[in-house]
């Protein structure tokens, strides 16, 4: 987001801290699983003890490499004054 859109920063780093949040309080709170689904997270296997599946990984991984690749390509963009 910096690249794209830096005054965004804040509320990248709230929906980060609310995806952790879900996957450590979540449960305790009995929120609906509608609400727990908003965080990639909870498409993940737990492990150790669960059975690995690799699509749900590939699919994160492809999710982060998209915007990784948009992050390069709008910081490549800006004029950082170098």
């Amino acid at each position: 987001m910096f690249g794209l859109w830096p005054r965004a920063m804040a509320a990248v780093w709230v929906l980060v801290a609310l995806c952790v949040l879900l996957g450590m309080v979540g449960d305790a709170l009995k929120l609906p699983q509608p609400v727990m689904d908003l965080s990639p997270f909870t498409h993940l296997p737990k492990l150790p003890g669960g059975d690995v599946e690799l699509l749900p990984y590939a699919l994160l991984a492809a999710v982060a490499g998209l915007l990784g690749a948009a992050a390069l390509a709008g910081t490549r963009r800006r004029d950082l004054g170098g």
